[in-house]
């Protein structure tokens, strides 16, 4: 079969540019690239036929695509592993690029359109029986006019972070070769600090993402600024909310970037239209505009197009429209159809000439291997008397009942019974009346609205629920990790999840696929190539293979060694060299940078550090009044959390929270300020760090000037720089600027008088724990002890609170045995936190139920 003079990359242009650049640094030009594609051609050019790739993201699967491409064979992308065999295509050839194998699979007799390019599975799935051709025309429309509106040369680079098998993972591909840039091999997951530093260190220009990447490196705090070479950043694969878009747009606005929303299909090699940065503040909600070559507009049920503001089903026409679906060898050689596609997504056009989705026309959902018509099931229940509206989200089929919640249990029964599955296959919702548009239509956007809105809430009712379901020994156990099975029954929530089933044969989709493999790499260290054909009980016996070594935030590692290290010192067990309290204030530094600084510049507000301050204060309070008011100990100005100020011997102060509530009170009053907030927000990581040496001068200073040894010098101007210090080692992303915030500390130690000697005693815990925190993200710990940290970690609050009254009870029962003690007060200090967090759920579900 010839193959086609339209290829999209039918003549790789001889270029010493960079092509492809390896993940160990390795560069491949286009002169090598072509070469290689050349040498790839000879191995199947004499016999072409479908050839399908066993995608791993490494080099050799691109080689092979370009190979297809220019030699006339269909290419069908796959997931490594896979089982071409069973395609409801037949395949010809079979490549896997770890390997560089190429087998023959079939010599049976095909026939194909020539200009045929790419067959895409409409699930994932190589078994399906449902494909996407795509022709050369097509591919090459689309990279044309994604390069066009993206302004694409030959000095871009895009790291490629997606599937390749994946729809918007080969439109990078295509579009950045066809601009002859350059694609980096990058490996890792957008949360990992090597990701971006090799990111930076390639000079790539771009970033291509689906939504859950982006709320991934909001909540990791991932740094973009930094990133010099950054031009723009791009979102498709799923809904970006409003306000998550308006936020990146205006970070990337702030740091010399765009953000472009993208909207697509494969049936449009993928791409139908973006949002163009200027117009994504105006109207963040909608898709924005046709891609250049296409246009889009919105009709009704009869084809009469729509005007602005009118909902209908949104169409598209352009040059990169599929040629059709395959269900079998004989629809290869079909030709190109109509260049029009249906999307069956109910848009609307707005008057800005974007276009906005609000809802999705498919009528059908897939429950245990039936095809369901949601039109059907509505019918059924309006013979009974019932308005009910069906929509599907996520894949879960949701039928809303204008009906009582008493009414709602024998309406799922009846209709189980009918469909002939189980109840908790489905989601029914009760509501009082059903919403409906001025034409008496049921507003399906609304009711879409409806169902995320209530169950965001009840999914957040369920997760405090749950907590106090379980029994009061149970909650004070330490979690065991989830199993396989309990990750995939929660995003595939039914009860008849197996474990012979797997990621494909559950239905899942792309969106899902991000979601399911990061809950599987926390839980097995590092994924199979194939994890997602993997059955449930295969891949938890991939648990067993884990590495025994497993990495944990320094934080928290050296919080619980902290904990241990001051309680060690007050039994005498043995001399650490001192400072596990200041360690732990440089740690609140870290920690209050993380999470409540963030807060404070998002929601404009100092509701995160007056909630922060509030439990602690709480903890302490009522820890100290229950010590009290059973041994008698303690007197009021602890109750003030003034101790620290009265006498060093005050019964019941904790002069360590003392201190640190008493700077987040300063913090606060300042920060109460809009003009303080605002340059924070503008550089937090600057004003922070010349916070931190302005309190360092301020320590020095106060120190020389007034004689507080009386009160061991523990007070807040004297321990403010500290936690600023901390604050900055959280906010600083680059070499110099852990450098400065290095200084600062150093300076701060060698100001503060009496404890220069700490800067040349490596032995001493305080300077070595900030200088680790600092410098070092993270550190490798047995896998067994990682549950032992992290609980330690958790109570050390109350492990500081309560470790001498545990050793007293130890010393009453025992003897005076310090490591028994040591050993009783840490144990006791975690059960006194599990019982605390009971306490708190309780609290919690008991708020709950008076606000209804």
């Amino acid at each position: 079969m010839a193959s086609s003079t339209n290829s999209v990359f039918w003549q790789i242009k001889r270029s010493k540019q960079p092509a492809i650049i390896l993940p160990d640094g390795t560069s491949i030009n286009y002169d090598q690239l072509r070469d290689q594609v050349d040498d790839f051609i000879k191995r199947i050019v004499g016999d072409p036929g479908p050839l399908a790739i066993l995608c791993d993201g490494s080099y050799r699967q691109y080689v092979a695509y370009l190979a297809a491409l220019n030699s006339g064979c269909p290419v069908l992308l796959m997931g490594q592993d896979q089982a071409p065999e069973k395609s409801s295509i037949t395949v010809r050839y079979s490549y896997s690029p770890k390997d560089d194998d190429l087998r023959r699979l079939s010599d049976q007799s095909l026939e194909w359109d020539p200009d045929l390019a790419v067959l895409l599975s409409t699930s994932g799935s190589t078994g399906s029986a449902k494909w996407v051709r795509l022709s050369h025309a097509n591919i090459t429309a689309n990279a044309n006019s994604i390069a066009e509106y993206l302004s694409l040369t030959e000095t871009d680079r895009a790291p490629m972070a997606l599937p390749f098998q994946y729809s918007y993972g080969m439109s990078v591909i295509n579009s950045y070769l066809t601009a002859g840039a350059s694609i980096a091999l990058l490996e890792g997951s957008v949360v990992d600090e090597h990701f971006w530093r090799v990111f930076a260190e390639t000079e790539c220009t771009s970033f291509a993402g689906v939504p859950h990447s982006f709320e991934l490196m909001e909540r990791s705090q991932v740094q973009t600024k930094t990133l010099k070479r950054l031009r723009y950043m791009t979102q498709a694969g799923g809904r970006l909310n409003a306000e998550t878009v308006q936020r990146w747009v205006e970070r990337g606005r702030t740091e010399g970037w765009e953000f472009f929303v993208m909207y697509g299909q494969t049936e449009a090699s993928p791409r139908i239209s973006y949002l163009p940065p200027d117009l994504a503040l105006e109207t963040p909600s909608s898709i924005g505009v046709p891609v250049p070559g296409g246009s889009l507009w919105v009709e009704n049920e009869t084809g009469a197009i729509l005007p602005d503001g009118e909902a209908g089903e949104l169409c598209y026409r352009g040059a990169n429209t599929m040629m059709g679906y395959a269900e079998n060898d004989s629809d290869l050689a079909k030709p190109q159809g109509t260049d029009t596609l249906k999307t069956g997504d109910i848009a609307r056009r707005l008057s800005n000439g974007t276009f906005e989705i609000v809802g999705r026309m498919s009528r059908f959902v897939k429950l245990f291997g039936l095809r369901i018509s949601l039109d059907e099931v509505e019918k059924q229940l309006a013979k009974g008397g019932l308005d009910a509206v069906c929509v599907t989200q996520n894949d879960i089929m949701y039928v809303v009942v204008a009906a009582s919640k008493d009414q709602t249990a024998a309406v799922a029964s009846d209709l189980a019974n009918w469909l002939n599955i189980p109840s908790s296959s489905f989601k029914l919702i009760s509501v009082e009346a059903l919403p409906r548009q001025a034409s008496g239509k049921a507003d399906l956007r609304a009711v879409g609205e409806l169902v995320h809105h209530m169950e965001r809430q009840a999914e957040a009712e369920s997760n405090i629920q749950e907590k106090a379901k379980r029994g009061f020994v149970k909650s004070l156990l330490p979690k065991r990790n989830a199993t396989v099975l309990d990750i995939f029954r929660t995003h595939f929530p039914n009860d008849h999840v197996s474990n012979d089933m797997s990621f494909v044969s559950l239905g899942g989709d792309s969106l899902s696929y991000v979601a399911v493999s990061i809950e599987l790499e926390d839980l097995l260290g590092q994924l199979p190539r194939d994890w997602a054909n993997m059955t449930v009980s295969e891949l938890q016996a991939q648990v067993a293979k884990a590495k025994p070594i497993t990495w944990m935030d320094t934080p928290t590692l050296i919080r619980a060694l902290a904990i241990m290290l001051i309680v060690s010192g007050h039994f005498s067990l043995f001399e650490y060299g001192g400072g596990g309290a200041r360690a732990l204030l440089f740690i609140a530094g870290i920690s209050f940078s993380t999470f409540a600084i963030p807060q404070i510049i998002e929601q404009n507000t100092i509701i995160p550090i007056l909630n922060l301050s509030a439990r602690i204060a709480a903890i302490t309070f009522f820890y100290t009044l229950l010590n009290f008011s059973v041994t008698g100990y303690g007197e009021w100005p602890a109750f003030l959390f003034i101790g620290n100020w009265i006498s060093p011997s005050t019964e019941g102060s904790a002069w360590f929270i003392e201190v640190y509530l008493q700077i987040l009170a300063l913090v606060t009053l300042v920060l109460l300020f809009q003009p303080v907030r605002s340059v924070i927000a503008r550089a937090p990581f600057k004003t922070i760090a010349l916070a931190a040496c302005v309190l360092v001068f301020v320590a020095a200073a106060s120190d020389r000037l007034f004689d507080t040894n009386h009160l061991f010098r523990r007070l807040p101007h004297l321990y403010a720089w500290m936690l600023f210090v901390g604050m900055a080692a959280g906010l600083a992303q680059t070499v110099m600027q852990r450098l400065f915030v290095t200084g600062i500390f150093c300076l701060g130690l060698w100001q503060f008088g009496g404890y220069s000697h700490q800067i040349f005693w490596p032995v001493s815990f305080y300077p070595l724990a900030a200088l680790v925190l600092i410098w070092v993200p993270s550190l490798p710990i047995p896998k067994f002890a990682t549950s032992t940290f992290r609980s330690i970690a958790g109570a050390s609050l109350l492990i500081y609170l309560s470790h001498f009254q545990f050793a007293s009870v130890s010393v009453a029962i025992f003897g005076n045995i310090p490591a028994l003690s040591w050993l009783i007060a840490i144990i006791g200090g975690i059960l006194a936190w599990k019982i605390y967090e009971r306490l708190e759920v309780s609290f919690r579900i008991l708020l709950t139920a008076r606000r209804r």
